[in-house]
């Protein structure tokens, strides 16, 4: 039985697109028949106190095979300086916890960003004399650029210094968009060395997709979820409201977390908008049904070189549960969208090109249907984690082949 030990600061119960792809991969390798202990954090992200509510703890996987580390670091904030001092406190309890291990592993499997949790990895891989498969959910330090918020250039060259040694250091590379390829082998990273494994829905919950309201409703939903931050230009949204605030018979829904939680909170009182809804984070489950009883989904991305490289997790939510997207997108999420044909995409960018692109969807049901169909076909074609855990896998029979190769050749050298 292959041991795999999985390094990653955002891990079950918490939310977002990080922690569920870690619970994930975990669940889907202990099906498989692996041996994996789980190195996290405590459940922070966007804030400690959201997990003391039980609804969060609401899936049936055992804590004896994950190692959690405290941290003085009480919660993300918007401020950059704090949360780098929050992810070198965790990247040094990781190591101080991998110091003590004496348990024997084949493989480690580390997930970044934070990036600086690459170096618990590596670590892992001498002390353990392990193989280091390295999964790269996004790009590092390009996506702090991406937002603005943190361009300390002394920081910044650190971390670019930091990736290329982390790309050099594993034996593999997992990316969850495709677009990252190209980044990571302008960095002198063979092809060969670069495997892709989407982030993807459980069959569980493409069952909830069949639980949709009827569509011939006139009255007519927008739903958003997930991070309210600095790359998803969720302010926006408020504008498309406004504007569209005379449409007595088109609601917006907002259920997420952020650092522009408060702004966004604050604009809907502030213009005094009855038509949309700001509602706190929700469970997973919560939010996949929320999205369902929707009638359109809305995506949006900062207008940034680094975000054409994105596919948010949002929006493979958003198609496996049949909704029709409205995307203020571009680069790789709308090739998807156009590819799939389960959305309109808003070009220009503009406010009024997004409250157009609303209101044909709003008064066209067999649209709507067509595309959520569409969005639905191509999501079992491609984000099922069944199917796609295969590419974890097949890789740590890769590295295994390889261990075995070398163990038989190396007598014959000496």
């Amino acid at each position: 039985m292959k041991k795999v030990l999985m390094i990653c600061q955002n891990y079950y119960p918490e939310i977002g697109s990080a922690a569920n792809r870690m619970k994930n991969i975990h669940v889907r390798l202990k099906e498989r028949g692996y041996d994996v202990t789980v190195l996290t954090s405590e459940p922070s992200y966007p804030n400690r106190n959201l997990y003391k509510n039980k609804e969060f703890w609401n899936e049936e996987i055992s804590e004896e095979d994950v190692i959690r580390v405290q941290t003085k670091t009480r919660k993300y904030t918007r401020n950059m300086l704090n949360r780098l001092l929050l992810y070198l406190e965790v990247t040094f309890k990781f190591i101080l916890a991998i110091l003590k291990m004496n348990k024997e592993y084949d493989v480690v499997f580390v997930s970044s960003p934070p990036i600086f949790s690459g170096i618990a990895g590596i670590i892992a891989k001498k002390k353990l004399e392990a193989k280091l498969i390295l999964d790269i959910r996004d790009l590092w330090p390009e996506s702090l650029l991406g937002v603005g918020v943190f361009t300390n250039k002394y920081i910044i060259r650190v971390a670019s210094w930091l990736e290329r040694y982390l790309y050099r250091k594993a034996d593999k590379i997992i990316i969850n968009s495709e677009y990252f390829g190209a980044h990571i082998t302008s960095n002198g990273v063979s092809k060969e060395k670069i495997s892709f494994m989407p982030n993807s829905l459980t069959q569980e919950e493409i069952a909830y997709s069949t639980e949709g309201k009827d569509s011939r409703n006139e009255k007519i939903s927008i739903v958003y979820t997930g991070n309210i931050g600095l790359a998803q230009d969720v302010l926006k949204l408020i504008a498309v409201a406004e504007k569209l605030k005379d449409r007595t018979n088109i609601t917006f829904k907002i259920i997420g977390y952020g650092v522009h939680t408060k702004e966004v909170k604050r604009l809907i009182a502030e213009k005094r908008l009855i038509n949309i809804e700001l509602l706190s984070a929700k469970t997973r489950k919560e939010t996949l049904k929320a999205v369902v009883s929707a009638d359109i989904a809305y995506v949006s991305l900062v207008k940034k070189d680094v975000f054409e490289k994105v596919l948010p997790g949002k929006l493979i939510d958003y198609m496996g549960m049949k909704k029709p997207i409205i995307g203020d997108v571009s680069g790789y999420a709308a090739k998807v969208i156009k590819e799939a044909n389960c959305g309109i995409i808003a070009t220009e960018n503009s406010i009024d090109e997004i409250c157009d692109n609303i209101l044909t969807l709003s008064e066209n049901v067999q649209l709507r249907n067509e595309m959520g169909g569409n969005g639905y076909r191509y999501t079992l074609q491609r984000w099922i984690w069944k199917k796609n855990i295969d590419v974890l896998t097949d890789l740590m029979e890769e590295i295994d082949e390889e261990q075995s190769l070398h163990v038989c050749v190396e007598p014959l050298h000496k």
